[in-house]
């Protein structure tokens, strides 16, 4: 994050704060230690909070979690005072603040947008991600390669609180997406062999990340490796059928079956490399909501983040990559698995192809908040449970049952519309159901796919969203 900063003689001094890693104030190119952590969990907070009215009430909140001590007032004022001085190390003795200012309720950091690192490189993931849909390969590379060398290890590393965990949490998921763009990006401009020993660390640790195995198999096969492309797909299926009880998602088998008949798209140089492929006129059928019992389609993660992947854009075809999907037939609106983080709300209404996630926050000041319908508590909480969000305090959108598991989703409509208020996991189970009344009005049926091995953990639901 660069303030500008007036020196003597008219000259712009450059202060960062730096989060994609240890929160770090850099001044002049000298990286300045925030010592105190209660001091970097306010600075954190004021980060996330930019150009956001935060009292001290909710910093207090932050910082001492258990609750503030007599002297916490005076305590972040101290604070307050001392993040001045690094922020504005030129400022002048009664010159006002023109950082971290005090306004009416509490405090304000005034930086645009651009002044924060953890911005500048969403932003510059959302131009290379404009680049690789133009077929600028050589730009969307420089782009992500620059935005991903900007991390320095886990964002907000040093910071204590809750705030903070949650917005690595999500920078991290972005870090991931930029790595998918990335490597797209790489395959297009044929580094294909270079890859592999990197998709190969990518996917060990992200076993359940189809992307990235699909960009495996294209780099191997790319590489004359026809036969390991196809063991990474075995080997891909292995762990979902023996782990998850699920297959491979379909566009994983179709390329599976495009390097089984040596397609010569996949090659560098199949499709035209400058123009755009044909857009997809028209979406894929999706089959009819699964019949009680029956195999429920593949696990997808999908987590809060600010940019999506497009698929391996360099080697497969427009048919290939993620397009909305129309609406299956019998009733039901949407149809799509969420891992659900501790502490955050989710938006359930919304179009078959949007990320169920997109409005994910747990900040009620938040325009997003509005949209929420599922809330899954903090690991902070007495119990672990799911409840739906009630904005109005009616009661009248958050009513949540337990149904037996196997029902099909329409078992929810017969449920009452009110009360239920939540369900903990520690009654559930892989397979457990759960009906939950969205802010819209829906129902939605709730499928545990696997309960998390901590409180800390995902929780990854499958999702079906009835018509009203």
């Amino acid at each position: 994050m660069r303030i500008g900063i007036l020196l003597s003689g008219g000259r712009v001094g450059c202060v960062e704060i730096l989060v994609l890693g240890p929160l770090t104030v850099r001044q002049g190119g000298r990286d300045v230690v925030v010592r105190a952590a209660k001091a970097r969990a306010v600075l954190a907070y004021l980060v996330v909070h930019r150009a956001e009215l935060v009292t001290p009430e909710a910093l207090g909140a932050e910082v001492w979690p258990g609750g503030p001590p007599a002297s916490a007032a005076n305590t972040l004022q101290t604070y307050v005072s001392q993040l001045r001085r690094l922020l504005e190390p030129d400022r002048r003795p009664g010159d006002r603040p023109r950082v971290l200012r005090t306004v009416p309720g509490g405090y304000l950091l005034d930086l645009p947008p651009d002044q924060l690192d953890s911005r500048r490189f969403e932003e510059a993931v959302r131009r290379g991600r404009a680049a690789l849909e133009a077929q600028e390969h050589d730009k969307a590379a420089d782009l992500l390669h620059a935005a991903l060398g900007w991390w320095r290890g886990a964002a907000y590393g040093n910071v204590p609180g809750d705030t903070a965990a949650r917005e690595a949490a999500r920078l991290e998921q972005c870090q991931l997406v930029a790595t998918e763009l990335r490597i797209d990006a790489d395959l297009a401009l044929g580094r294909h062999a270079e890859l592999v020993a990197e998709l190969d660390g990518l996917v060990l640790a992200n076993p359940w990340r189809e992307e990235w195995v699909a960009q495996l198999m294209l780099a191997l096969y790319r590489s004359g490796r026809q036969a390991d492309a196809l063991g990474a797909y075995r080997a891909a299926r292995t762990r979902l059928v023996e782990e998850l009880g699920v297959e491979p998602g379909p566009r994983l088998h179709r390329l599976e079956q495009r390097i089984l008949r040596q397609d010569p798209d996949l090659e560098i140089g199949g499709a035209p490399p400058a123009s755009p492929r044909s857009p997809v006129t028209r979406p894929e059928a999706r089959p009819a909501a699964p019949a009680p019992g029956a195999r429920r389609r593949p696990w997808r993660w999908i987590a809060a983040a600010a940019v999506l992947p497009i698929g391996v854009a360099a080697g497969l075809g427009a048919g290939d990559r993620a397009v909305p999907e129309a609406p299956p037939v019998g009733g039901t609106f949407a149809e799509f698995d969420v891992a659900v983080r501790p502490g955050l709300g989710y938006d359930l209404d919304i179009p078959a192809g949007r990320p169920s996630d997109w409005h994910a926050t747990n900040n009620p000041r938040s325009p997003d908040y509005d949209h929420l319908d599922l809330y899954r508590t903090s690991p902070d909480a007495p119990h672990d449970q799911i409840s739906g969000v009630d904005l109005t305090n009616t009661d009248a959108f958050n009513a949540v049952h337990a149904v037996n598991p196997g029902d099909p989703p329409q078992v929810c409509r017969g449920l009452s519309r009110r009360g239920g208020g939540n369900v903990r996991l520690a009654g559930l189970a892989a397979g457990a159901e759960v009906c939950l009344r969205t802010h819209a009005g829906r129902w939605a049926l709730l499928t545990v796919i696997r309960m998390p091995e901590s409180r800390q953990a995902v929780l990854p639901l499958h999702v079906t969203v009835l018509d009203d």
